[in-house]
């Protein structure tokens, strides 16, 4: 190890702000010692717990009226009305789990509400179509209103315009919203190891689904990496995981393929064709490490991989320029995020468990991945090219 890194990882260890994050991260959270922090199957388990009326936690229809508010206050919510919900019978309402794979579904005499839940993994093809079409099936006619909700950490829409013209966007800070309200309203009313269940949530979604700044351990986390940035950086590069094994596979497929590796870190191979890798200019800013101003992307998840077209932060005219590009593509639809623009993904099923048991497989799903979005990518090239004299 250099002499600058022991320095650096000395200085650290003897910083008492890092005793002191130890110990907050230690203490007890019903959601960190499940290990549920970001897994989408109990963050649904424990929402469809909330909403259910006839459920130990004494809210009775208190949640689930809330969230319906929000959902019915919004157009797409046909012929469903926020105000009238007072007058309703929730009582009976019964809210399924993986109800032919649908997350959460809330089930009334009156109307039908499929949430689908995403956290960390990708809308796979055609699964909005697939709910949707079996929920109009087995629900049909107008007796019965049928509502479809797209919960997201961000709120984005669905990848299709189809589904975004049908599914309501809702992002997890009106969750949390909700369990604010049910906390600071209801909190003396209800028993004390329910307050308990929901307090813990809600500090798993400030900290760990929202970001939320104004968490105190987040603080300290933002306070010691500003202090102790070069060691900290040094520890993530080096700390020994599966994913390390994945990026070597994953790389070296991509450079056998004919592309040229750009920024790249655990859990995201970025690359050009050669060609733009000449041109692409370098504008970005407080991004990527080459501060190229747009590259191909290679997401790779535990259950998920996806190719995506993403534009950086940087001059405004390029990302312009790039917007226009990509956003003339057939295959293009609404963007996806401010900061980082990205009007183009393709994701797909995966399971990466073992680097050295899955290497052929994963090969195949980035080579499947690559030659299936080749054409595009020359495409993209093709129009950058014939541009290049336009960028700053």
């Amino acid at each position: 190890m250099p002499e600058d890194n022991k320095i650096q990882l000395s200085d650290l260890l003897k910083d008492p702000d890092l005793e002191r994050l130890s110990l907050e991260l230690r203490t007890p959270n019903f959601f960190n010692v499940l290990g549920s922090t970001r897994s989408e199957l109990k963050h649904s388990n424990f929402l469809a717990w909330l909403m259910s009326p006839n459920e130990s936690h004494n809210l009775n229809t208190i949640f689930i009226k809330w969230f319906l508010r929000d959902v019915f206050s919004e157009k797409k919510a046909k012929g469903l009305n926020e105000f009238e919900l007072d007058a309703t019978n929730l009582h009976n309402i019964k809210v399924h789990r993986e109800w032919r794979d649908i997350d959460i579904l809330i089930e009334h005499e009156d109307f039908v509400v499929v949430i689908e839940n995403k956290v960390d993994a990708a809308e796979s093809e055609e699964q909005l179509k697939k709910y949707s079409d079996i929920v109009e099936k087995e629900f049909p006619g107008e007796a019965i209103k049928k509502v479809f909700v797209f919960l997201t950490v961000d709120g984005i829409d669905p990848r299709k315009e189809s589904d975004a013209n049908k599914y309501i966007s809702i992002d997890y800070s009106q969750i949390k919203s909700l369990i604010e309200i049910l906390l600071s309203v209801y909190k003396e009313s209800l028993p004390q190891r329910v307050q308990y269940y929901i307090e813990d949530y809600l500090l798993i979604l400030n900290r760990y689904i929202m970001n939320d700044t104004n968490d105190s351990v987040i603080k300290l986390a933002h306070h010691l990496y500003k202090n102790h940035k070069l060691a900290i950086d040094f520890i993530f590069d080096v700390k020994p995981d599966k994913f390390a094994g994945f990026r070597e596979i994953i790389e070296n497929k991509i450079v056998d393929e004919g592309y040229v590796l750009q920024t790249c870190n655990k859990y995201y191979a970025r690359f050009l064709t050669k060609s733009l890798s000449e041109v692409i200019p370098k504008t970005g800013i407080a991004g990527w490490k080459g501060n190229e101003s747009f590259l191909f992307e290679i997401v790779y998840q535990e259950k998920y991989l996806s190719l995506k077209f993403v534009i950086s932060p940087g001059n405004e005219k390029n990302r312009q320029i790039l917007s226009d590009i990509i956003k003339s593509l057939p295959e293009s639809t609404n963007c996806k995020g401010k900061k980082w623009l990205t009007y183009y993904s393709n994701p797909i099923k995966a399971r990466l468990e073992d680097p050295d048991d899955d290497k052929s497989e994963v090969n195949k799903l980035i080579e499947g991945l690559l030659r299936s979005n080749k054409k595009l990518m020359y495409k993209v090239e093709d129009e950058i090219i014939n541009r290049k004299e336009e960028f700053e």
